[in-house]
């Protein structure tokens, strides 16, 4: 079954722009992947070939799974992957509109007067799915614990050069997840990268958003079974 397979294998997590590992925790639970098997990657450096040494060295046999931010760093190695299957939700695969500039800085100069909470808490879109509140809630406690990493993160998001390259050169297959009600990355990003890639698929996951990862995680575990059983 593929569930099986993606439970006997390290998961190597890279979370979005003040997320910790735990954005994932509520899907890895939903698939029933083993404490030991995760392997969160934090987001302190604010250059994407920083990260290169760190996936590439894990990745063999691996699931490379990104959230945002996150996302677009494994996007980015993508073709220097030897994962066995590479997940992104929420995944810009363009450079950074420059329109988003004064809001990133904002954001960043923000998180170093208040703490993170506060900062993200003001800028939190409306959370969807059956708990909206507590995940409210799991999302400023992370936004609190990663406030250090925000200059870096910030950095890192605004000068990135576009992974459609990347992604047209992956060897494992690439799923793509989008909220259908995710207005930071829509839908068109995430098809874009899943069409770039040689071996992609995308999926749409209806009355979601952006935070699809904490709206809902067993809508998110079930839509990567089903994706997984077309390699079938």
């Amino acid at each position: 079954m593929a569930i099986d397979d993606l439970r006997n294998r390290d998961w190597v997590l890279l979370p979005g722009t003040l997320c910790t590992g735990d954005v994932f925790r509520g899907f890895l639970d939903a698939l029933g992947i083993a404490a030991a098997r995760r392997k969160p990657v934090s987001l302190c450096h604010p250059e994407i070939a920083a990260y290169q040494t760190a996936l590439t060295s894990q990745s063999e046999g691996s699931i490379i799974c990104g959230f945002s931010l996150g996302a677009i760093v494994a996007a980015h190695h993508a073709d220097r992957l030897s994962a066995h299957r590479i997940i992104l939700f929420g995944v810009n695969p363009f450079p950074d509109d420059p329109a988003k500039e004064a809001g990133r800085h904002d954001l960043a100069r923000d998180v170093m007067a208040m703490g993170g909470a506060s900062a993200l808490g003001a800028r939190l879109p409306p959370l969807l799915g059956a708990t909206p509140d507590q995940a409210r809630a799991d999302l400023l406690a992370m936004a609190d614990a990663t406030a250090p990493e925000i200059e870096a993160q910030t950095h890192l998001a605004l000068t990135r050069p576009g992974a459609i390259a990347a992604l047209s050169r992956a060897v494992p297959p690439v799923l793509i997840l989008t909220g259908a009600e995710d207005r930071m990355t829509p839908a068109a990003q995430g098809q874009a990268a899943a069409e770039a890639a040689p071996c992609g698929r995308f999926r749409l996951l209806p009355q979601l958003g952006h935070y699809a990862l904490m709206e809902d995680p067993a809508a998110c575990a079930q839509a990567v079974v089903a994706m997984e059983d077309t390699f079938r």
